[in-house]
């Protein structure tokens, strides 16, 4: 017996960095511009204080990477929260938010942030992490978070989802979620992956790309480029060298960039291939030390 499923709508699952139909990631606050704001917060003491005892809750996708950029953001500035998972059919989980159906959203004290740019600017109050200002503002730091917004994250999902295959894999995830059902995180599987399929074509039919891996290649390559202009040593294993060009810490480039392929863990095209390809050592030198930064901020 044939089973007929009706193609569910792209909008519905795409995360808010992902328009279906331009393919392009924009986010849905088209008055904000995404540097301006991320930057002047990050340099800013005026921003909202968020150090309270009130529970933060992240709504996100796992594979989602404007979702791990506002993730990686609030674990390294130290700031407990709750990842949910939101399952992409039914959108239940965000049963409270009417008029904004996308990801990722921040809730506390019965507030809400949608989008990475306003869950940045509330919670990047305690910047420590930029040093100063003309970090928060280098040319390295705007350029870099440019790149993780609309270069690689916009590769993510045709390569990830470029055959049927592929992205059923991609949504295996979901068999981790203790909260959906067995029925749900099947169909999110069966349904999603098809879904995803159809919305990678379309950011490929968008971008001209004939090669989905040769673009990603191209932009890995180009973030390799940029962390060997950024040594400051003769050999960058023994440095701890950032795209921020100092042995400090990292500054918001490093920190979209990593959330960009964090979200990528557990997946082949990542621990297969970037991690072990010998073109890109100094990213995974780089990746080794930014997930190690990271981490130690839990």
């Amino acid at each position: 017996m044939r089973m007929a499923f009706r193609r569910p709508s792209l909008r519905k699952i795409l995360p808010s960095g992902y328009d279906a139909t331009s393919a392009r990631g924009k986010s849905s606050h088209s008055s904000l511009d995404w540097q301006h704001h991320l930057h002047r917060c990050l340099s800013s003491s005026s921003c909202t204080d968020s150090s309270t005892t009130s529970p933060v809750n992240l709504y996100q996708y796992k594979i989602c990477p404007f979702s791990n950029i506002a993730k990686v953001v609030l674990t390294y500035q130290q700031i407990p929260f709750q990842s949910i998972e939101v399952n992409p059919l039914t959108k239940a989980e965000l049963k409270f938010s009417t008029d904004y159906r996308k990801v990722p959203i921040v809730q506390q004290d019965n507030q809400q942030w949608n989008g990475t740019e306003e869950i940045l600017e509330h919670f990047t109050a305690k910047a420590s992490f930029v040093g100063n200002d003309s970090v928060a503002d280098s040319t390295s730091a705007k350029k870099w978070t440019d790149f993780a917004r609309n270069k690689l994250a916009p590769l993510l999902y045709p390569n990830l989802c470029n055959t049927l295959w592929n992205s059923f894999r991609s949504f295996d995830y979901v068999h981790h979620e203790p909260h959906f059902s067995t029925l749900q995180k099947y169909s999110i599987q069966y349904i999603g992956s098809i879904a995803m399929y159809f919305a990678a074509s379309k950011i490929k039919k968008k971008y001209q790309l004939d090669d989905v891996r040769v673009a990603l290649d191209e932009a890995l390559l180009e973030l390799e480029e940029g962390l060997e202009e950024s040594s400051t040593g003769t050999d960058f294993a023994d440095t701890n060298t950032f795209l921020s060009k100092t042995v400090q810490g990292p500054n918001l480039g490093d920190l979209a960039v990593f959330g960009v392929l964090k979200g990528l863990e557990g997946l082949p095209i990542l621990t297969d291939d970037i991690l072990q390809d010998k073109r890109f050592l100094k990213i995974q030198h780089w990746y080794k030390t930014m997930d190690q930064q990271v981490e130690s901020k839990k």
